[in-house]
């Protein structure tokens, strides 16, 4: 009886764990609704007609506003570990001069591409003092304040 009570022990523990193993999914940004996104048509649908359509874009482009982006990311976790992106989707809207869907174009995660980061630090002017040298340049910089009763 006594190896019956540690295994089924062992498989409760188990069994509490197995919940852990699954990942935690969490999707931010833009929900595509391909019904909407078929009525898109370039040459013909104007900016208010994409707005009723779609809504608020998730970005518009820095130096150009006529350039609208609609963001998709699912990623997963595993317990602690950082997240991994398993699905993006970015969609480009571009308007010309007169407000109207001059192009459509769809990215996938495929499409992604890594940035490099430069880890280099910008040199700045100037010397940096020790502590010591911080503290002789501060003496005699604080004064007390006079006190309002002296003559």
């Amino acid at each position: 009886m006594a190896p019956f009570r540690s295994a089924a022990a062992l498989l409760f523990v188990a069994a509490l764990g197995l919940p852990a193993c699954a990942p935690e999914v969490s999707t931010h940004g833009y929900r595509f609704d391909e019904a909407a996104l078929a009525q898109l048509e370039p040459g013909r649908t104007t900016r208010d007609g994409t707005l009723q359509l779609l809504g608020s874009p998730s970005s518009v482009a820095t130096f150009d506003d006529r350039v609208w982006y609609y963001v998709s990311r699912r990623s997963e976790r595993m317990s602690f570990y950082q997240d991994d992106v398993v699905d993006q989707k970015v969609m480009t809207i571009t308007f010309d001069d007169r407000d109207v869907i001059q192009s459509i174009d769809r990215q996938s995660l495929e499409d992604a591409k890594e940035v490099a980061l430069v880890d280099r630090e910008t040199p700045t002017s100037g010397s940096e003092l020790s502590i010591l040298e911080q503290f002789i340049g501060n003496i005699g910089r604080f004064n007390p304040q006079p006190e309002a009763d002296a003559p």
